[in-house]
């Protein structure tokens, strides 16, 4: 027999995340963040409502909270926090863990046990929408509780944390994979009287979600009526899902412009995309997106799942068939790859950044509390997502530092939340990531990077870097160390057409995938070793911040300058070529883990344990800094800025627009965090 209402409440209690830290609602987000330029994020990650391994409140707990939770583990203090699940349907209570996250007083809990009680403050008094299963394998619809569950658990969240807070989705994209949404509009969870909601996020699932095959929706009347009727069950694979997907696409451009995002993720992870089938992504698809929507699909994300590598590759969950046949660096080759995808549309002067999050579901042989994971990190723990600090911080802070294309993605605290990088000619006129520097041809451009090398990360390792012994680098896993910056240029042809030839390219899976260019003018035009930057120790608490300029020549055709870093030098064996750049993950399963602090849970060749897991994912680190345009004066505009300026056009738009249901200005308003 299932416990009493009452026993549900008093279990759900106990695996809370009270902190053992005391701090008040107006601590977070000051003292040590003030004046920090950007402030951190995760905005893809799991919990119960599908296949996540925790609550959604555990998982919030443990990625905004402060010191050590009180069921154990410690938290990652992130400054915003998107709850990202999969479109579709569930059948566990998502205010329970599952009975595998090991956690006290929490066992896997369906929604057959629970119907009808009031657990967490929320209750549920039936499934709705088309019958989806019975008995135990009863499911809710994710419509169903993004409303009703995972909303009211973020209002409930943000009184105790006063942490940006965000209800997302993790959409399962007709005729691909997945792609990281969130729809703004209506969610005011920091207002005390109308905490607002998130029913237009709701929607889109409802409406786009090729997992989500419900008929119905939310009823508005006894007579069945449809709030959200005309959805397309019908067109969700291959080439006719793609349209559908794109119909998604135009409907947020159409109606959020400005308060939402649609980023697709882990994208070459089933290799490239198949006319019949469900998977994959390549350049056109990303093309027709951000001619869609180019005020709200402006990149891809990096494949999370960073510490499943094992003997045989697998970081990020890429098998051999992935485009590129694993990750490199920890990230897809559409990244990581310099003259690659990612390169092929900055070449076109496009709006389109990289981002990075955890993708965090459990930590696979070992419970949520446990120190070591051998699958995914907690947001926070590993991977951090910057955006700019606008001081009284809101949602909507989040979606336009994203749009900006200023912000940068972090692995294992390589760098802080201050790093500057930014270009001028003549004058003051900086301009940083996402800008773009006007320049007269034969000018002196100058570019500065700033950044801070932490005094520690989250690692629980202290035993020094296994990759780096063959070098003979002493490197403690727990103390992030920068080797060098990479400064990467490409030149700007333009806009390639949809109608043009070379606007669809075919992909290739497996390692056959990492050989396509798509922009062969770019380049590592700079390496700074971090040896040559000048070094500022600010103490044992704050590491140490280093410093570089450099110059370039402006010349009569536009191009981008895009940074990235790592602690691998180049040429070290299994892991970089000679130029620096990442060689396929996998490689580093050939190096044996030695010290005699190497965890057990290593994957072993021949009674070797091998860099796998969470040690690998921090031996190999780098970070992604979104780039800076530069255009020769009288040039046409690029796309970039022209979408710039149409995100202008219609924020101006808004604000003389007194109609607050189509555009929410109460959230600039109510839900804001001073993180001066």
């Amino acid at each position: 027999m299932f416990p009493s209402g009452k026993t549900i409440l008093l279990t759900a209690a106990s695996a809370s995340l009270a902190l053992t830290q005391s701090a008040t609602a107006e601590e977070f987000g000051r003292g040590e963040r003030r004046g920090n330029p950007y402030v951190a994020g995760d905005m893809h990650n799991h919990n119960t409502c599908t296949d996540g391994s925790v609550a959604a409140g555990y998982t919030i707990d443990r990625a905004v909270g402060r010191g050590t939770a009180s069921a154990g583990g410690n938290n990652f203090d992130l400054d915003w926090f998107t709850l990202g699940n999969h479109g579709g349907s569930g059948n566990r209570d998502c205010r329970f863990s599952d009975t595998s996250a090991n956690l006290p007083g929490q066992t896997t809990t369906t929604w057959s046990q629970t119907l009808g009680q009031t657990i967490d403050g929320i209750t549920i008094s039936s499934l709705k929408g088309t019958p989806n299963g019975s008995g135990t394998g009863a499911q809710m619809w994710r419509w169903q509780s993004i409303r009703e569950v995972e909303y009211p658990t973020i209002v409930n969240r943000s009184a105790q944390y006063d942490k940006v807070l965000i209800e997302g989705l993790e959409w399962i994209a007709p005729g691909h994979e997945h792609v990281d949404v969130a729809v703004i509009t209506g969610q005011r969870p920091m207002h005390r009287r109308k905490p607002g909601n998130a029913d237009k996020m709701a929607e889109f699932e409802y409406r786009f979600d090729r997992a989500d095959t419900d008929a119905i929706g939310p009823t508005i009347d006894a007579g069945g009526n449809q709030l959200w009727p005309g959805k397309d069950n019908v067109n969700n694979t291959g080439t006719a899902g793609h349209q559908k997907a794109l119909t998604g696409v135009k409907w947020l451009q159409a109606n959020y412009p400005l308060q939402s995002y649609i980023i697709p993720t882990h994208t070459e992870r089933q290799g490239p995309f198949s006319a019949t089938a469900n998977k994959g992504y390549n350049i056109e698809h990303f093309r027709d997106f951000n001619n869609a929507g180019p005020t709200v699909a402006f990149g891809i994300e990096s494949p999370g799942h960073f510490a499943e590598g094992g003997a045989n590759g697998g970081s990020g969950s890429y098998g051999t068939g992935a485009v590129g046949g694993g990750t490199y660096g920890m990230s897809g080759i559409y990244t990581a790859k310099v003259g690659g995808l990612w390169d092929g549309l900055l070449g076109e002067g496009r709006n389109f950044f990289v981002y990075v999050s955890s993708d965090w579901h459990s930590r696979g042989a070992g419970g949520a509390r446990d120190s070591f994971t051998t699958a995914d990190f907690i947001p926070g723990e590993y991977t951090k997502l910057y955006v700019p600090n606008a001081g009284r911080f809101s949602s909507q802070h989040v979606v336009d530092g994203m749009r900006s294309g200023n912000s940068y993605s972090v692995n294992a605290d390589l760098i802080g939340p201050d790093m500057v990088f930014r270009a001028k000619t003549r004058g003051d006129d900086w301009k940083t990531m996402g800008e773009t520097l006007v320049v007269r041809p034969g000018e002196k451009i100058t570019v500065e990077m700033q950044l801070t090398v932490p005094r520690e990360n989250n690692a629980p390792y202290s035993f020094n870097n296994p990759l780096l012994v063959p070098v003979g680098i002493k490197q403690p896993l727990n103390k992030p160390s920068l080797d060098h910056v990479d400064l990467i240029t490409g030149q700007i042809t333009g806009v390639v057409a949809p109608d043009a030839p070379n606007y669809a390219v075919a992909n290739a899976a497996g390692t056959a995938g990492a050989s396509i260019v798509y922009n062969p003018s770019a380049t590592i035009a700079r390496q700074i070793p971090a040896t040559q930057m000048h070094r500022e120790h600010r103490g044992d608490r704050d590491g140490v911040r280093l410093t570089f300029t450099t110059t370039f020549t402006a010349g009569t055709k536009p191009f981008y300058i895009r940074a990235r870093g790592t602690n691998i030098p180049n040429g070290t064996p299994n892991v970089s070529d000679t130029a620096g750049n990442p060689l396929l993950d996998a490689n580093n399963a050939q190096v044996s883990c030695t010290d005699p602090a190497c965890p057990t849970h290593l994957e072993t060749v021949n009674g070797a344990k091998k860099v796998t897991h969470d040690v690998q994912a921090y031996s190999n680190v780098w970070f992604y800094a979104n780039p800076i345009f530069v255009r020769p004066e009288g040039s046409p505009k690029l796309l970039v800025e022209t979408n710039a300026e149409l995100a202008r056009r219609l924020g101006l738009r808004a604000d003389n627009d007194h109609d607050h249901d189509h555009h929410d200005h109460d959230d600039h308003d109510d839900h804001h965090h001073d993180h001066h």
